[in-house]
């Protein structure tokens, strides 16, 4: 429930002033949703919102709905490079917008500096330590490689947020001593949209998916290490067992400038693969919706067959809408579903093993029955919308409370809006 107007006229001095750092405004990813589900749940008496997005778009659309100041900043990208030239320029374009970041937190008076996504880090958190601010570093895909570099943010960071055990493994293997300003925040979900089953109903009739057929989908970002080649793969070996069977991949490149080239490539691999096949005709592919509800209501099986999982928010959301799940066992997923408890897991890159998962629940109909409504009541239990924003306020509360001044009690800020 949003503030009434009255509810938003707080006394600005009282509030903390936190800027979030984002690579995008227009793309509209798992980060951007969970930052964005975030905001919607500060009390806007208790804090005062910024953003740094890269450009306009959709997401900074709604960001500024959610009542968040944006202000559009354009950092830049660091490649690798041997050329002395390129080299040069790219320190002075780092550099550039080091300082430009850092003037910005001083002049909005910035308390908590949060960056949303990993390559910002390199910028966000030197500026942050120039301009005397805690930066919370919110960790979503792996970081492996830290280098002298990785070691520096890992250690001028005031703290360190990651979407899972997974996620937060290196960090607690590299830097021990880290350990103590890291916190794990499993992502949340509403689980009302999902209740409406009449929505999928209306997909079906859109994509053209009759009753009778079986659809069995995959939703996510278009990019090599989610995997769908493999669910193409372990399509091929069902399709002729099943002839009512269709096969729904759901999404589209999602990606920042440095991933952008091999993730439209990859795109256009799996349209060259559902050919070579044999099964283009049974493949649907919809581009990038953003009505996720729907399509999973739609679906009579979904599928995550990702080489490697930070978290998973598709899967609460497809656990939210009561589907029979067959996932990998990568990354988060294990913390989110167990396996025969609410999901089928296989191990990734195996799609002979996700085709005899898949077959499994569609000659099962008791056991698909009984870990859809499982993994329905355990993302009720253990996966509410409001937890991953109380975790996030305990932790701005402990970094940006000034030394000598009694830490505010976040419960105070806990009413979502």
């Amino acid at each position: 429930m949003h503030n009434s107007p009255e509810h938003r006229t707080p006394n600005t001095e009282h509030r903390l002033r936190v800027l979030y750092v984002s690579d995008t405004g227009g793309q509209l990813g798992g980060a951007e949703r969970s930052l964005l589900s975030l905001v919607e749940h500060l009390d806007l008496n208790r804090y005062e919102l910024h953003a740094a997005l890269a450009e306009d778009g959709r997401f900074a659309s709604l960001v500024r709905g959610a009542h968040v100041q944006v202000i559009r900043l354009r950092l830049g990208t660091i490649a690798r490079t041997r050329n002395p030239l390129k080299l040069l320029l790219y320190g002075l374009y780092f550099l550039h917008g080091v300082v430009r970041l850092a003037w910005l937190m001083r002049r909005l008076r910035i308390r908590i500096v949060h960056i949303n996504k990993n390559p910002l880090a390199i910028h966000a958190i030197p500026a942050a330590w120039l301009a005397g601010v805690p930066a919370v570093w919110h960790v979503r895909n792996p970081v492996r490689n830290f280098g002298r570099i990785g070691a520096w943010l890992v250690r001028h960071c005031g703290h360190i947020v990651c979407v899972s055990e997974s996620i937060a493994a290196p960090f607690r293997q590299a830097f021990p001593d880290a350990a103590v300003k890291l916190t794990i925040v499993p992502e949340g979900i509403d689980p009302a949209p999902y209740a409406n089953r009449d929505s999928g109903t209306a997909l079906r009739r859109e994509l053209g998916i009759s009753t009778e057929e079986c659809l069995i989908g995959t939703v996510g970002r278009i990019t090599p290490w989610k995997g769908q080649d493999d669910f193409l793969r372990a399509a091929a070996l069902l399709a002729p067992k099943h002839p009512d069977a269709r096969f729904l991949l759901v999404g589209d490149c999602v990606s920042s400038p440095a991933e952008a080239a091999a993730d439209q490539a990859f795109r256009q691999r799996l349209h060259a693969l559902a050919s070579e096949l044999g099964i283009a005709d049974r493949v649907i592919f919809t581009g990038f919706r953003e009505d996720v509800a729907a399509v999973m209501n739609g679906l009579d099986l979904f599928v995550l067959p990702s080489h490697e999982e930070p978290f998973g928010i598709v899967l609460l959301e497809a656990m939210a809408a009561a589907r029979p799940i067959v996932a990998t066992a990568a990354g988060g997923v294990p913390d989110i579903v167990r396996d025969s408890q609410e999901a089928l897991l296989i191990p990734p890159r195996d799609p002979a093993a996700l085709a005899a998962a898949v077959e499994r629940l569609l000659s099962d109909k008791a056991l698909a029955t009984f870990l859809a409504h499982a993994a329905q009541s355990r993302v009720n239990a253990d996966f509410p919308l409001w937890r991953p924003a109380a975790i996030v306020r305990e932790v701005y509360h402990t970094i940006g409370t000034p030394k000598g001044s009694p830490p505010a009690s976040p419960d105070a800020s806990a009413s979502s809006r």
